[in-house]
């Protein structure tokens, strides 16, 4: 499966794991390919909750999620607030970037899949394990309220 043992652009198997200390933001570990030289957060494919999907979400939020307490992204609170405004006008929606090529440079920091017109290809993203519980915590405080509405 690509991002787990293959590269994501070339899907070549021929990798070598990196430790990096350079950014917070990146995993510690990334995997460079020799054939293409494409970096990328690599992921084991027994954490995905359906091993047969290949956008399947993963059992856990991932060890550099932006939704695990402290991480990178929650440590600036506007920048924090900025990125819940565009999840809220995004559809409510987070894509995980585990697999995906690193583009240091880029507006994400990862190259999402897009189609030729720039715009996401919805059917290959996966769904943030970190956002989803988000989401199902607030779901659950709903219907606590709601209750005790009653």
């Amino acid at each position: 499966m690509k991002g787990a043992d293959q590269c994501p652009k070339c899907a070549s198997r021929l990798t070598a794991d990196v430790e990096q200390a350079i950014t917070s933001f990146y995993a510690r570990k990334i995997r460079v390919c020799g054939n293409c030289g494409t970096a990328w957060e690599p992921f084991a494919v027994d954490q995905l909750l359906d091993k047969d999907v290949a956008s399947s979400c993963f059992l856990d939020p991932c060890d550099n999620c932006a939704f695990r307490p402290g991480s990178t992204e929650q440590s600036d609170p506007v920048k924090w607030r900025e990125l819940m405004d565009s999840i809220k006008n995004n559809g409510g929606v987070f894509y995980c970037h585990k697999g995906l090529p690193i583009i240091p440079d880029s507006k994400d920091g990862f190259a999402y899949p897009r189609d030729g017109k720039g715009n996401y290809v919805i059917k290959k993203m996966r769904h943030c394990r970190g956002w989803l519980s988000v989401l199902g915590k607030m779901w659950d405080r709903r219907i606590e309220a709601g209750k005790a509405g009653e």
